[in-house]
């Protein structure tokens, strides 16, 4: 692979988009990279959990502008095409991937890559992190899932005046919207981030997976498909050796 990075280490997989000259800017061929990283990673059993960040003094700035640039050529369907393949292919994978996926925001995080942040399930950023829907500047809207992720997690308002403003965040404001888990300072984010690893690879992995399945569905459930769903997934779970040795394992300190 030649714009993303990724490591392996005890059950923690961590993707590393690599293009720093140019704030790591999400580029097609790094897009198309990171959904076949992304793909692999679901099906690898020795994986438990992913990790997402830049190298670098960024997360990602964002689309690439000459790709965008030459998008101005490309017949409008295979346009459309290229989008949904891409970077809402990168949005679906982590959000529908039954692993926990944390972002390790090193930097700007600005555009898509703002929205490829949110779309992890843990944000961790440093005290350098900034974020942006910068969209409008250019004439575009917000894409990756930014229109439908930004108010669900910090509000309606607040994510209209975010979007229309374009105006950058801090990581201490980011924090307080909601936007981000925890700020630590820039040289003890990768030791942050791997505490959190640590404590979530030791849950069941059939568990954590159905957990965060029924966190998702919840946005868009009732309470009474939410319950229902619950039931499903709560019966398949106690069908699992995992939750069965664990009970037995309580049990026996109990005694």
């Amino acid at each position: 692979m030649k714009y993303i990075i990724l490591e392996k280490d005890e059950g923690m997989a961590t993707i590393r988009m690599n293009q720093p000259g140019k704030l790591n800017a999400m580029r097609i061929e790094m897009q198309v990279e990171m959904v076949q990283t992304l793909k692999k990673l679901a099906f690898d059993d020795t994986i438990r959990v992913v990790a997402i960040t830049g190298v670098g003094k960024a997360f990602s700035s964002g689309g690439d502008i000459g790709d965008m640039e030459m998008a101005h050529r490309a017949p409008p369907f295979d346009l459309r095409r290229t989008l949904n393949q891409n970077l809402a292919g990168i949005i679906r994978e982590i959000w529908n991937m039954e692993k926990p996926v944390i972002a390790a925001v090193n930097g700007v995080a600005t555009g898509g890559a703002c929205n490829v942040a949110m779309a992890c399930d843990i944000v961790i950023a440093s005290e350098n992190a900034r974020f942006g829907q910068i969209f409008l500047a250019i004439g575009l809207i917000p894409d990756g899932g930014g229109s439908w992720l930004l108010p669900r997690l910090v509000g309606f308002h607040k994510a209209v005046e975010l979007i229309f403003s374009g105006r950058l965040v801090d990581a201490k404001e980011a924090e307080q919207l909601g936007l981000v888990n925890k700020v630590v300072p820039a040289e003890e984010l990768e030791k942050t981030v791997k505490e959190y690893a640590n404590l979530l690879r030791m849950f069941p992995s059939r568990a954590l997976g159905a957990t965060k399945k029924a966190i998702h569905k919840g946005f868009t459930m009732s309470l009474e498909e939410a319950l229902d769903y619950e039931m499903t997934m709560q019966t398949l779970c106690f069908q699992t050796e995992e939750h069965k040795e664990r009970v037995r394992a309580f049990l026996a300190r109990k005694k």
